[in-house]
């Protein structure tokens, strides 16, 4: 039958990973995650000189005939204006505000679905390696059914049993390899989720080793928390840039440029030549709806300020029921472990008995295939316990100089 090795996951010339790390992802993969940057990065600085205005450039020519006296006029302007805000009430820091906390927030975004996808990808790979280890403990549970069977027919056709112990032990069997079959069928799929995610090779990978976080870095570093967080700042930033919207503005407005103009009366009123004005304005807008307006802004940063504390309740959640799991995994390891002993025990003695022939070589060999069955169960349960750890390691932030 086909045999299945434990994978080893590769990481890009070091031995970290890390959370938002685009690296380990398909090729098309990271140029969709490379253009969303640029595309972020591009919505900021566009908002962060939004309130800067723009130039305008004007060209005109007019032409005019008198009805009455039937003179002609040509007047011909090219100008260029500017109507620049110098001063709103602090609008101006709050503008600059918005667009960095918008990037902020939308970095952390981005990351935080980078680093989803890191998830899946890890633990499709532990999966597998998970079901690579209960296939080797079927293949250990098929022989020990095929010896079983053997003894059982042995004993039916000497009169010792009836069929109904034979029929059981058939029936295991059949039970086994179904088992056996749905754990392949498990480990194709699990291949093909890894395969959907990265162009790397999956058959010489290594998994590096995953820690657990302090309960309180990983609520405060969790992604579901620094993206609240950064949605706090940009709606407190959006408030102030909308009260400072209803407080006095100071602009600068300049036009210069050039005129000509001939007038068919008389040569003295043609005039070529250049002009310019220049001023400040002071303006305050008065709005009836303006206190409905700013009360409803500020509801709706008072609201996401409260999201905040409701998503590290949740991320404290997640982590005490990873916690809880990886104590009930390491239990087991335990359990595990002291039943290995009484095996190894049971081993000895039996191993004895064989060579003093007072016992068939099968119940050694089925000790043994059984001990070997609980040895499994050990990895599998570390398996376990590092699927849990790479979930709440993808659910958090890290640092790009922090080792995994």
């Amino acid at each position: 039958m086909k045999t299945y090795s434990l994978l080893v996951l590769f990481i890009v010339f070091t031995s970290s990973v890390y959370s938002s790390d685009l690296s380990l992802l398909s090729s098309e993969k990271q140029s969709y995650y490379e253009q969303q940057q640029n595309q972020i990065d591009a919505g900021y600085e566009k908002l962060r000189t939004d309130w800067i205005s723009p130039i305008n450039l004007k060209a005109s020519t007019l032409y005019e005939k008198s009805a009455s006296m039937g003179m002609r006029d040509v007047r011909q302007n090219l100008s260029v204006g500017v109507a620049q805000d110098i001063f709103r009430s602090g609008g101006i820091e709050y503008a600059i505000g918005v667009a960095q906390a918008k990037k902020n927030a939308d970095t952390i975004g981005m990351d935080k679905e980078i680093a989803g996808l890191n998830q899946q990808l890890i633990s499709a790979l532990l999966n597998y390696q998970k079901n690579a280890l209960l296939l080797e403990q079927s293949e250990i549970r098929l022989k020990n059914t095929k010896i079983e069977i053997f003894l059982k027919r042995k004993q039916y056709e000497a009169g010792d049993i009836d069929i109904t112990l034979l029929n059981n032990a058939l029936m295991t069997q059949s039970g086994e390899l179904k088992n056996n079959t749905a754990i392949r069928f498990a480990l194709a799929q699990q291949r093909l989720e890894a395969l959907k995610l990265t162009d790397r090779p999956i058959n010489s990978l290594t998994l590096p080793t995953f820690t657990l976080t302090p309960k309180e870095e990983f609520v405060n570093e969790g992604w579901s928390v620094q993206y609240a967080n950064a949605l706090v700042q940009s709606t407190t930033q959006q408030y102030g840039q909308l009260k400072t919207s209803y407080l006095p503005k100071l602009t600068f407005i300049a036009d210069a440029g050039v005129q000509r103009f001939e007038g068919q009366t008389s040569a003295l009123n043609d005039y070529h030549g250049n002009f310019y004005d220049a001023g400040l304005q002071l303006s305050l807008p008065i709005a009836y709806n303006s206190s409905d307006t700013l009360q409803e802004a500020q509801a709706i940063t008072l609201k996401q300020r409260a999201s905040v504390a409701d998503t590290k309740r949740q991320m404290e959640g997640i982590y005490e029921q990873s916690l809880s799991h990886i104590e009930s995994y390491q239990r087991l390891i335990t359990i595990t472990n002291e039943t290995l002993k009484f095996y190894g025990e049971l081993i000895t003695a039996t191993k004895a008995a064989v060579n003093a022939g007072y016992k068939a070589g099968y119940d050694l060999q089925t000790l043994q295939n059984t001990r070997s069955i609980e040895e499994l169960e050990i990895k599998i349960n570390e398996v376990n316990i590092q699927i849990e750890l790479a979930t709440l390691y993808f659910l958090m932030r890290h640092s790009q100089k922090e080792p995994l």
